[in-house]
């Protein structure tokens, strides 16, 4: 007979006894659905575990009556950001901003039907999908390269969902797209980044993100046989990341930024055929932002100005979500060497003092800026307090340059190790 496998081929068994702590109840959800990690740093196991007992008390069904097809028959799996509902989230108690973060866990859970129902609810079902900026084709191409032995052939999630992909795709651009400005324009708020300090406008996040969603499309068209529509949204993913490096990138920052713009007519038009009784969800409007400028802020403040920042210019603050962004979505090319290391300098400013470095995490807003945490009486703001969302992509977004580009001056594993470890 042929020899045992070795002990070392064998899968570690999961053992969650040390962390009953923090499991509690979802320990046997856990145990059965969860890939094992195990590090020589107790507070990140501590960690890892803990996210998982969250993600599983968050996880809820869209109601049975809302038939959305391919779903689970008993109601769609879906993913929540509060336990309670609150009054600004959509069926189920969802909220479109924290999905991409909720797709990217949702894909390593063993049992498929959880990330697959959410995709389809988003897209199919009765979801509020332009509430806030949103990346599902780039989540569920990020999901096919992981579970499918072929990624986007048939009866994988990406070929399934792909004409949806592409119709929110053309959606996002119908409104959200600045004909004057040539860029996707969006607010602060929509990009779920209250208050932020460079205000509305081209922001960096959601043109990084269409340039993901063309990418992630085109990728999905080519491995369905769709020559000519992977070819058509390759020259989208071009669009976007011209606009990006070369439209969002100030010179005198050495950083990307926002580009100051008002809302476009057609986004206008948008919330306006919301309002009306006969829209799709019957004059709640709340299903797209409608949120512009500062919130709550008081009359005659400095910075950011009362009156927005200049039209068509360059907004001169630093912020987290400019240095994650663009990484993240891979809208930096690591070719040539000069031109990645030239963009790759911003990431000086993650461990600088004067910048985005606190004891605690990343601030949302360089330190040194006259609009670091300005006063307001808004509940959330994104002018400097460290946030977990955004700290999550800068750390996926640094993993994502030291694995995929020559080695930089300003960033290496250390600076990774640190953000991970805050």
């Amino acid at each position: 007979p042929p020899p045992p496998p070795s002990p070392r081929l064998r899968p570690p068994q999961i053992e969650t006894a040390p962390f009953a702590f923090v499991l509690n109840e979802s320990r046997a959800w856990v145990e059965q659905h969860v890939p094992y990690f195990h590090s020589s740093d107790e507070d990140l196991n501590t960690a890892y575990w803990y996210r998982w007992r969250v993600f599983h008390l968050h996880l809820a069904r869209a109601p049975k009556s809302q038939r959305t097809p391919g779903c689970d028959p008993k109601g769609c799996h879906v993913i929540t950001e509060f336990l309670k509902k609150v009054p600004w989230s959509g069926p189920a108690n969802t909220i479109v901003c924290p999905a991409g973060h909720h797709f990217a866990e949702a894909r390593w859970v063993k049992d498929g039907r959880y990330a697959g129902d959410y995709a389809r609810f988003w897209l199919r079902g009765a979801g509020w999908r332009k509430q806030y900026t949103f990346w599902p084709a780039h989540s569920v191409w990020r999901h096919s390269l992981l579970v499918d032995a072929r990624p986007g052939a048939a009866g994988s999630l990406a070929h399934e969902l792909l004409p949806a992909l592409e119709a929110n795709y053309r959606d996002w651009v119908r409104t959200h797209y600045h004909t004057g400005a040539r860029c996707m324009f969006q607010s602060c708020h929509a990009d779920g980044q209250e208050n932020s300090a460079t205000l509305d406008g081209c922001r960096p996040t959601i043109n990084a993100v269409m340039f993901a969603e063309a990418t992630a499309i085109a990728a999905a068209a080519a491995a369905a046989g769709n020559a000519t529509l992977s070819a058509h949204f390759e020259e989208e993913a071009a669009r976007w990341r011209g606009v990006v490096l070369e439209r969002l990138w100030s010179e005198d920052l050495s950083f990307f930024t926002t580009l100051a713009q008002p809302p476009p007519k057609s986004l206008h038009a948008e919330i306006q055929w919301y309002r009306r009784k006969d829209s799709p969800t019957k004059g709640n409007s709340q299903s797209v932002q409608t949120y512009f400028g500062c919130l709550a802020c008081p009359r005659g403040r400095a910075c950011p100005p009362e009156r927005g920042w200049p039209v068509g210019k360059l907004v001169p603050v630093r912020e987290l979500s400019a240095l994650a962004s663009p990484w993240y979505f891979g809208a930096v090319p690591a070719a040539p060497a000069g031109r990645s290391r030239k963009f790759a300098t911003a990431w000086a400013q993650l461990h600088d003092a004067k910048g985005f470095a606190s004891p605690w995490g990343p601030r949302t807003t360089e330190r040194r800026s006259q609009c670091y945490n300005f006063s307001n009486a808004a509940q959330c703001n994104w002018n400097g307090p460290v946030w977990p969302f955004e700290v999550s992509k800068a750390a996926t977004a640094l993993a994502e340059l030291l694995q995929t580009h020559p080695p930089q001056p300003h960033a290496g594993i250390a600076a990774w190790e640190a953000l991970m470890l805050t």
